[in-house]
């Protein structure tokens, strides 16, 4: 049973709710409504219990709580042992404690819980704006456990000035402690919930998709060269390859996914590289997909820690891509090798298959034309000529029906890139050529500020790859044949009017808007290269430009001297503060009162509130609680309400015989002549 005088007040009720608030806000558009409204309601709960409204509920209805919470998760998720139940069970825990909110000790584990949602922010995303309201988070927090010291610390204004000094005391230690710890991965790995919605290329591709990413100008790569760039139509970046067709949507299929038999090569010289050096070596920073890809020129090679080859030229993740991921490549776009690989049977078979029927008006035209002799890359010839002469880039393609390809072909002949490369894979196919489908993305802007290549969700785009013997693979862009100026100058050239067009604000227009939204790329960019990405191995740079050869000795007087110095500043700061402020004639004749109570033997603790300081007084010494009372209720009006007569009462209470006659009647009259 908690002492009365250690339940919470409204005040610190109010502070540990509005922490729960700022931890839980960014947390409620990924966690279910219910939780939110659970929330709601714990708070609404305890303030009526506040107010002698309702009672603490008991442990049947706890009990029936707990069986409620864990069927909603239940019904909330697919799978426990993920990251998505894993912070709503953590906030449920702490929106429960709600319930059972009575003491100070209550206090202090709701908001310890609080530090810990507040910090699960940042297991999604680490950009600049998450990590300024994660600092706001922890000032608010910060300030609730500052205002859990008595009322006159939940004061707003005086919680929020400790909660700052605090944050500026540790920040030197925090940066410390950011250039010196240790760099270790997690010691477990709570996997995300992929059934979440998802950003970028997808595992399939159907009419359509493509299309819908046009629409979204979000970065998805920033690349940085080391050595020549390459020039707008070799930026192809490859991430997918789709070999099955089932004459709607293409898929990368069995034996291509790595989830469903692909090979893949995780250890560095697993797969022969050619004898030549790269072309291209450059370092990508992908966005989060929550989905392995990943993307590369042709004819990719990483050293990068959980990234591997596959036999298709494309690069992959041992595990999805839940946050933004750098990784090194190497590229040779160009393979100087004379003689490629042949061709497997295996292969050769899943680069060919086509559904048993449909599209049977274009199965009839490439017909007509093997007739006629034609060889695979006369075929070619014949539909990308075919393409260019009747046929429109638009990002407001007309539906199709059941025969796509037909559809598109012979009666729409307006589409956007998906469109070109499917239609020409199957073509292709049909004229017995092995062909399949390559999406990624294709071009990029260059920001010459940090000199990086920018990459954005409308740079998406599939292409063709056609096998021609004694060649090997070669890439065909079908898109470029009706569009050159898609793979010269971008979508937006080659777009016009359509491009962005469903945006409320057309940055893309105001060039103004569009040199901030680079800047602002910058910013994002060097934040992630300084802070983001400071792993081991530019921590262990970064500790060698400082101390040259690092020894357990220069790291130990590294780390102690900034430490000493912070402390010996504090120390000073504090001495010299103290001597040079001279503290209101309230708190000093408040000071007074103090030491004479601790003579009496009842020392104030650090941080008590002079009301509950008066009133442990008047527990432990009765006859001094009159007099207690008095210089209380007197040095709050002082205080608080500024009243001038208060203070003279104070020091008229304070003569030292009124403290040894506490119940000695205040003469008002002497007073007022004073």
């Amino acid at each position: 049973m908690s002492n009365n005088r250690d339940l919470l007040p409204r005040e610190s009720l109010l502070w540990i709710f509005a922490a729960q608030f700022v931890a839980l806000l960014p947390q409620l558009a990924q966690l279910p409504l219910w939780i939110a409204f659970a929330w709601a309601f714990a708070v609404y709960w305890r303030l009526e219990v506040f107010r002698g409204r309702r009672d603490l509920p008991g442990r049947p209805l706890k009990f029936l709580v707990i069986l409620l919470t864990v069927a909603g998760l239940a019904l909330s998720y697919q799978r426990w042992f993920a990251l998505e139940p894993m912070v709503a069970l953590l906030a449920l825990s702490f929106t429960l404690k709600n319930l059972e909110l009575v003491s100070r000790r209550d206090a202090f584990v709701s908001l310890l819980l609080a530090y810990f949602v507040a910090a699960t922010l940042f297991v999604r995303e680490q950009s600049i704006p998450y990590a300024l309201y994660g600092l706001i988070s922890v000032l608010v927090i910060t300030a609730a456990l500052a205002a859990q010291l008595g009322s006159f610390s939940a004061r707003p204004r005086r919680a929020l000035g400790l909660s700052v000094r605090l944050l500026a005391q540790a920040t030197p230690l925090m940066l410390l402690l950011f250039v010196v710890m240790p760099r270790l991965g997690p010691l477990w790995n709570v996997p995300q919930d992929t059934s979440a919605g998802r950003t970028g290329v997808s595992d399939s591709m159907a009419p359509g998709d493509f299309t819908r990413l046009s629409k979204s100008a979000e970065p998805a790569l920033r690349i940085a060269f080391d050595g020549p760039i390459p020039p707008p139509e070799q930026r192809y970046w490859r991430g997918l390859v789709y070999s099955e067709f089932d004459g709607r949507t293409w898929r990368q299929g069995f034996g291509v996914d790595p989830r469903n038999g692909g090979q893949v090569y995780w250890k560095s010289g697993e797969r022969p590289l050619p004898q030549v050096g790269p072309r291209y070596r450059y370092r990508v920073i992908q966005e989060a997909s929550r989905s392995p890809w990943l993307f590369a020129l042709a004819r990719p090679a990483s050293d990068s820690a959980g990234v591997g080859e596959t036999l298709d030229d494309r690069l992959v993740k041992r595990t999805p891509l839940y946050s933004r991921f750098a990784y090194d490549v190497r590229s040779w776009p160009r393979d100087p090798q004379a003689v490629p690989i042949p061709l497997s049977s295996a292969e050769r078979r899943r680069n060919l298959q086509l559904p048993a029927d449909g599209n049977e008006r274009t199965r009839a035209w490439v017909e007509r034309l093997r007739r006629k002799g034609l060889g695979a890359e006369a075929i070619s010839s014949q539909l990308l000529a075919r393409y260019h002469r009747e046929f429109t880039y638009t990002l407001s393609p007309p539906a199709l029906g059941r025969d796509s390809v037909d559809a598109f072909l012979f009666d729409s002949q307006k589409g956007f890139c998906e469109h070109f490369a499917g239609s020409y894979v199957f073509t292709m196919r049909a004229a017995g050529v092995p062909a399949r489908v390559v999406a990624g993305y294709q071009g990029g802007e260059w920001v010459s500020g940090e000199k990086y290549l920018l990459v954005r969700e409308y740079d998406a785009h599939a292409w063709a790859e056609i096998w021609l013997d004694g060649r090997g693979w070669q890439r065909v862009d079908p898109t470029a044949a009706v569009s050159p100026e898609r793979v010269r100058n971008g979508l937006e050239s080659a777009a016009g009017e359509e491009f962005m067009r469903d945006s409320l604000l057309p940055v893309h227009r105001i060039d103004a808007l569009v040199k901030l939204r680079l800047q602002w790329d910058m910013i994002n960019y060097r934040w992630y290269q300084t802070v983001v990405s400071f792993d081991s191995e530019k921590q262990r740079d970064t500790l060698q430009r400082l101390l040259g050869d690092i020894s357990p000795l220069r790291m130990a007087l590294f780390f102690a001297a900034p430490v000493a110095v912070v402390l010996l500043a504090m120390l000073l700061w504090t001495r010299l503060g103290s001597r040079g402020r001279r503290r209101p004639a309230v708190e000093r004749l408040y000071g007074v009162f103090c030491r004479r109570m601790a003579r009496a033997g009842i020392a104030r603790r650090a941080g008590e509130a002079p009301r509950d300081y008066a009133e442990r007084i008047s527990a432990a010494k009765p006859h001094l609680a009159e007099f207690a009372e008095r210089v209380t209720q007197t040095f709050e009006r002082a205080a608080y309400g500024g009243e001038a007569s208060a203070l003279k009462e104070l020091r008229y209470l304070l003569r030292w015989r009124l403290l040894l006659l506490p119940r000695v009647p205040i003469n008002k009259n002497k007073l007022a002549g004073q």
